[in-house]
């Protein structure tokens, strides 16, 4: 019987082979689309699941005379020592009944970003009122009647002071997560912006404290001792519904919380990250009353992650009604 010919076999084998190169290709892409897909969508849960654990955590945020709540940009916390936070990101501390039994705690989130070891994070502080190092914040006692002492209004109307005063480096070392005390915590991986607009009674994004012309001067975004007035019902005369206040004698303290929050993160995911690509500064642009613009600072900011070559970021948001901010 007459076999096949060296020729025969060549072709034959030519053939196989091209299409082999094929089927390779072919599942090398599935497989590539695979797990980009599933890449994109553990950032995606990771965001979701971040930003409803932040509304857990402030939904229940208190103010009085003695405690505060505020926003402040990252640069408040680079003053106290802690690592790798964007002077221009948004930070948020607060008073919140998040402990065993209701007790409060001092609570704040933050990013941190180092891009030599390809992270950026979204961070979590969780002080205990018993903490041994002295991080939670004190309330002074101040001389009061003769012979004894009264509980001082130690919160300030222009900074945060009140959570900062005994921060250091070491509050901010998360190298041990179980401690009883100070907890520092990662959120969430990959993201690389957070803006915290605080709105008023009547849904209208409050200005920036660092924008008012008649306030003493400020860094924050919003401090809850600060000097304002929170229209109710209806706009004050001038049509605004939040006004800050000259400090004179016979301005109080507001003491007050926002009535809600708008928090918005954007994510990339860690293959961004590992190319090493620059992240751009965070955009905070403000409108003509001096409030944060949220929608064009986070596409100022799209457009810049653009212009460095980041493609697929994310942006997620979530809007927080706080039970005592009415």
């Amino acid at each position: 019987m007459r076999g096949f010919s060296l020729l025969e076999v060549v072709v034959a084998m030519s053939i196989l082979s091209v299409l082999l190169a094929l089927l390779l290709a072919a599942v090398s892409s599935v497989s590539n689309l695979w797990i980009e897909g599933g890449r994109a969508l553990q950032t995606r849960e990771r965001a979701r699941a971040s930003l409803e654990f932040m509304t857990r955590e402030l939904a229940g945020s208190v103010v009085d005379p003695r405690t505060a709540f505020v926003v402040a940009p990252g640069s408040i916390l680079q003053d106290c020592g802690a690592p790798d936070v964007p002077a221009e990101s948004h930070t948020v501390l607060a008073m919140a009944p998040v402990g065993k039994n209701g007790a409060l705690r001092c609570v704040g989130f933050y990013l941190q970003r180092n891009e030599a070891r390809q992270l950026c994070r979204l961070k979590r502080i969780y002080i205990r009122e018993d903490d041994p190092n002295g991080f939670f914040p004190k309330v002074n006692e101040v001389p009061g009647k003769p012979g004894g002492t009264a509980k001082g209004l130690h919160t300030d109307p222009a900074d945060a002071s009140w959570f900062t005063s005994n921060w250091d480096r070491k509050t901010f070392d998360d190298a041990s997560l179980q401690s009883d005390g100070a907890v520092v915590s990662t959120v969430a991986d990959g993201v690389v912006a957070l803006w915290v607009q605080c709105l008023d009674l009547l849904g209208n994004p409050i200005p920036l404290l660092s924008e008012s012309r008649v306030h003493p001067r400020s860094r924050l975004v919003f401090n809850s001792a600060s000097y304002f007035q929170m229209a109710t019902t209806t706009p004050f005369e001038s049509g605004a519904s939040f006004v800050y206040l000259r400090k004179t004698p016979y301005v109080m303290k507001a003491n007050r919380l926002p009535a809600a929050l708008e928090i918005r993160i954007v994510t990339v995911g860690d293959e961004i990250l590992a190319r090493g690509i620059r992240i751009p500064p965070q955009r905070n642009l403000t409108t003509t009353d001096g409030a944060l613009d949220l929608e064009k600072s986070v596409a100022a900011f799209l457009a810049d992650l653009n212009l460095a070559g980041v493609q697929g970021s994310t942006v997620f948001s979530n809007r927080l009604r706080l039970a005592s901010g009415s």
